[in-house]
């Protein structure tokens, strides 16, 4: 059987350090432009393929897409990533998914990554923090942004503050009397500007609301008793997740669904039709919004548009937690 080459190999042949091999494959660094010839010719000689790096040191770019999410356990993102992979891989693209953990070390440590297989551009729903856009633009990387975009940059969305109004209407319809807002980490653009757009509706109808981060959820009785004190009878979720667990809550303590409570998500993930009653949402089409994404990043024309930040169009699924 024959020895792989090493990178060893590789510099030996052309007479120069490891470490000149390695900033030449990984196009990291200064390498001159003769001394980089003599490396690409004797990884040819050698065969030497130590990863998707060296494989694709002549194109200088992969057939590979670079996708940073924050949970992929969230079904939300996981639709995204179908998405962007569906279309990817029909026009000959791999993706390479990191999951950041909402952690911008993690993060850091992916784009690292994606960079190192010469990745043909990078899609990231992650962050706000401009870090990454910083990153990204040093390394000279097409990027989009999705779902959560910042403000420096094009990027493909939904209009979040229209989709809390949305929100905010449908129990409006209920006939809402005192609102429970359940939210989640108001730092970040979506949740915040979902956030304003029901308290925009509900103040202009002076319905009364309380506010709840998603944390809190965890202590159920100290719920319950924040339920009773405010006479809540509508509770709003920054998503489906929030929208389930307050469903099996208010039912653990014999509250009927929407008769007592009517319960209102966002995101449309398939869970949302699995429970009883079915969870009523708005629909901001995760899997549309991954093939938008990738399609703009390799100028695919069927799915793009000219204008930056792309909105989609939200669609509001009225379901039983809701009352008529």
């Amino acid at each position: 059987m024959d020895t792989l080459a090493t990178i060893k190999d590789v510099a030996t042949l052309v007479g120069c350090s490891v470490a000149t091999v390695s900033r030449a494959i990984n196009n990291n660094g200064y390498v001159k432009a003769k001394t980089r010839l003599q490396i690409e010719e004797a990884i040819s000689e050698l065969n030497y393929l130590p990863n998707e790096a060296a494989r694709t040191l002549y194109k200088r770019k992969s057939k590979m897409i670079g996708l940073l999410l924050p949970d992929i356990s969230n079904p939300f993102f996981t639709l995204i990533a179908r998405g962007v992979e569906d279309v990817a891989l029909a026009h000959g693209y791999q993706v390479l998914i990191g999951n950041s953990d909402n952690n911008i070390q993690k993060a850091q440590d992916y784009l690292a990554t994606f960079v190192s297989h010469n990745c043909t551009g990078i899609i990231s729903t992650a962050f706000n923090d401009n870090n990454i856009e910083k990153t990204l633009n040093a390394q000279h990387i097409p990027f989009i942004f999705v779902d959560r975009i910042n403000n420096e940059h094009s990027g493909i969305s939904t209009d979040h503050f229209n989709g809390g109004q949305l929100q905010a209407e449908i129990v409006r319809g209920g006939k809402a009397k005192n609102v429970m807002i359940i939210h989640e980490n108001l730092f970040i653009d979506a949740f915040n500007k979902r956030v304003q757009g029901v308290k925009d509706v509900l103040n202009q109808y002076n319905i009364n609301y309380k506010m709840l981060a998603a944390q809190q959820l965890d202590n159920a009785e100290k719920f319950i008793k924040a339920m009773d004190e405010h006479n809540i009878d509508s509770i709003i979720c920054s998503n489906d997740l929030i929208a389930i667990q307050v469903l099996g809550l208010v039912q653990r303590y014999h509250f009927k669904v929407p008769e007592d409570i009517q319960i209102m998500g966002y995101d449309n993930i398939p869970f949302s039709k699995m429970t009883y009653p079915q969870i009523a949402t708005i629909d901001q089409s995760a899997y549309h919004l991954g093939e938008v994404a990738v399609s703009q990043l390799l100028g695919l024309s069927h799915y793009v548009t000219k204008k930056d930040n792309n909105q989609l169009t939200l669609t509001v699924k009225r379901r039983g937690s809701i009352r008529k």
